[in-house]
């Protein structure tokens, strides 16, 4: 388009006024020229613009394809070369408990071993006090005693015995926390025997109950217990550790041991803090604290009506203990082995990846892809496994505590059944 000039502007004069309207009108007209000249220019442009494009390719459309192409087959060749091997990871698992019958063997055990009973006493200084008259420790004897002539024929009885040696003030105390001994090996009870062995010892020194608790653990084990259809634990004490052990932890630890038993504690004139601790340990163990406070409460709790009670519920809190700790156990293994493949492939990936950038044998574009990719793998595959684990864990775990609270509550009942039989004889007496 030829542009045409303007009109030159007349020469200025002396009379401003009268030659103002003619040059704002001319300057109007040429602003006006102006706009209309570029307006033209752009609608040509565009019409040129959108021509060319309904006759060709974007510039680079092809190649961008290839490129989202190219990503795709490389990052296919590399996960295939660093695969997890996710599948030796296994199933996720859950074990079921086993079922009791009312007499506290499990249901179609069929032919298992007898189980044992593993009593523990509390022989520190304090068991020197006397109670109506009596010591603590003599009551406690008797009462073990009394236990051991009533078990069944086919039981297994043991005897272990903590705080025997040393003495109680400091000048002792090493020798004293040491001091954990098993008097009676896992056996059928023998009067002569075990009395010779429960009656041996003063009261003299410290309280080392994990120690004692973590010996336990060997003893079952030494007597293959883990093949036995309930093995139980009865601790006789009257005050927490004093040995500086933690005997929570080292009943828990006990109690998930591939030994199948159930730790119960008896706290004998104990204060309201022993007692708190006292039961903690049973807790931890699978099993139950109970409270003497003289002979009687002692020879109640270890008759043999209260045993048949708690024969029923030990059994279910040793299968309801024995099957979360066993899905537990199989839970986090799943769920560890497959992290340490999921994030094994993702740096193996990466490694690679950055590898072949740096070297100039990968794009931009195809190791941004790589990485991506194998970021949302190593995650589609821990996210739903870590939400599957915490999902059985927590139904296992409701379902124990739920199973325990109903049988406990059973036990009470019957335990306030042989009380009420008892105590009925004693007056028709």
């Amino acid at each position: 388009m030829k542009r045409m000039p303007l009109p030159p502007l007349p020469a200025s004069n002396t009379g401003p006024t009268r030659k103002t309207a003619p040059v704002r009108a001319r300057m109007t007209l040429m602003a006006a020229a102006i706009l209309l000249f570029g307006t033209a220019c752009q609608r040509d442009a565009s019409t040129d613009a959108e021509s060319a494009g309904a006759t060709s390719t974007p510039v680079g459309a092809d190649d961008s394809t290839q490129v989202d192409q190219d990503s795709v087959a490389y990052y296919e060749a590399l996960a295939e070369r660093h695969d997890g091997g996710y599948a030796a990871c296994g199933e996720s698992v859950q074990q079921a408990p086993q079922a009791c019958d009312a007499v506290g063997d499990v249901a179609g055990a069929g032919q298992t071993a007898p189980g044992r009973v593993l009593l523990m006493l509390d022989a520190s200084g304090s068991m020197a006090a006397r109670i109506g008259g009596e010591r603590m420790l003599t009551i406690a004897q008797d009462a073990l005693l009394d236990f051991g002539r009533r078990l069944p024929e086919q039981a297994n009885v043991g005897f272990r015995v903590y705080g025997h040696s040393g003495n109680n003030r400091e000048s002792g105390k090493a020798e004293s926390c040491a001091g954990t001994e098993l008097r009676y090996a896992f056996a059928p009870f023998d009067e002569t025997r075990f009395e010779q062995a429960v009656r041996s010892f003063e009261p003299v020194g410290w309280t080392p109950i994990a120690a004692s608790l973590d010996a336990a653990a060997a003893d079952f084990a030494a007597a293959g217990a883990g093949d036995a259809a309930g093995n139980v634990i009865y601790m006789v004490s009257d005050g927490i550790e004093t040995c500086g052990g933690d005997p929570v932890a080292a009943a828990r630890r006990l109690q998930a041991a591939d030994v199948n038993v159930v730790v119960n504690v008896i706290g004998f004139g104990v204060g309201s803090d022993e007692a708190r601790q006292l039961r903690a340990i049973a807790e931890a163990g699978g099993g139950e604290y109970l409270s003497a406070t003289n002979r009687a409460d002692l020879y109640r709790i270890f008759n043999a009506r209260s045993q048949q009670a708690y024969a029923r519920f030990n059994c279910v809190s040793r299968e309801q203990h024995t099957a979360f700790n066993t899905t537990s156990r199989a839970q986090h293994d799943r769920f560890n082995c497959l992290s340490r493949r999921a994030h094994g492939e993702f740096n193996n990936v990466s490694r690679e990846v950055h590898n072949d950038f740096n070297a100039g044998r990968a794009t931009r574009e195809q190791r941004d892809y790589a990485l991506a990719q194998a970021r949302r793998k190593r995650d589609d595959i821990l996210d739903p496994a870590r939400t599957e684990r915490d999902a059985v864990l927590d139904a296992a775990r409701t379902q124990r505590d739920r199973t325990l609270s109903e049988e406990r509550r059973a036990r009470d009942d019957r335990l306030d059944d042989a009380r009420r039989d008892r105590d009925e004889g004693l007056q028709q007496r």
